[in-house]
């Protein structure tokens, strides 16, 4: 039994290419008690949504969390919250610790930032087995990470906790926030499960986007609007001035 909260077993590693990768890998293979975790203290080939790639140090939290959706009565139309859910929960870490967070939020569909800047990306996603299907979820979170040190377009972009915080946070504050997130998360998936509307609520509260003008990338064509906010289904709600159009997928471009 795992002295972790809510997972049964943690895989370590030093260094990987992608805990994804690996997860993947072990779950088709039967491998591993589920629920299980991943977790690389430096990931060397991580990738977000659209197979962009994620850039992190040793004061990086890079893990992939591997479950049974069926054993937390998880439907498949309610996955594609589970990067929200799973955000709240990241958020939820962060004040059980009492980091300072000053604005941190919700980018939908997958992103936690504050100030515009980056510090989280969920990646979730199906594997089929011969056991049946299972759950992967990719977290990367800049917790003690030197974003100073990133390349120049990640710097732009990005942040970490430690950066916000009065003292520079360590790399041994890394298993410190896993474990808040972990002793969270399982609230969240089962409010998921419930459809509570309490955590749809959450996300909605904490919506970056909400009231800004932004564009959506979808497909071959761009929307411009305005956001209203993250319905309790997790689709994005953009006001083109005819209409209101709710969004389950696509991709809110950034300025540059």
């Amino acid at each position: 039994m795992s002295e972790w909260p809510f997972v049964k077993e943690i895989w370590s590693f030093d260094e990987l290419g992608s805990t994804s990768t690996v997860a993947r890998s072990m779950v088709a293979g039967g491998a591993g008690e589920l629920p299980f975790a991943v977790w690389a203290r430096r990931q060397t080939r991580g990738r977000g949504q659209r197979q962009n790639a994620w850039w992190s140090d040793e004061g990086s939290l890079t893990f992939t969390l591997a479950l049974d959706p069926a054993a937390y009565d998880l439907r498949l139309d309610q996955e594609p919250r589970l990067a929200l859910a799973t955000a709240v929960s990241l958020i939820e870490a962060v004040a059980a610790l009492g980091l300072v967070d000053p604005g941190v939020g919700v980018r939908w569909p997958n992103d936690v930032e504050i100030g515009a800047r980056k510090i989280g990306g969920i990646l979730p996603e199906r594997v089929e087995t011969e056991k049946g299907d299972r759950i992967l979820i990719g977290v990367g979170f800049n917790v003690a990470t030197r974003t100073d040190l990133a390349p120049p377009a990640v710097e732009r972009m990005a942040t970490s906790l430690s950066a916000l915080q009065p003292e520079p946070l360590s790399p041994e504050a890394v298993p410190v926030f896993l474990a808040a997130f972990l002793r969270r998360f399982p609230i969240d998936l089962s409010r998921l499960a419930a459809d509570d509307p309490g955590l749809a609520a959450e996300w909605a509260r904490l919506d970056l986007l909400l009231g800004r003008p932004i564009r959506v990338a979808l497909g071959p064509r761009t929307l411009l609007g305005t956001a209203r906010g993250i319905d309790p289904q997790g689709a994005l709600l953009v006001d083109d001035g005819r209409e209101v159009h709710q969004l389950f997928g696509g991709q809110v471009l950034r300025d540059r």
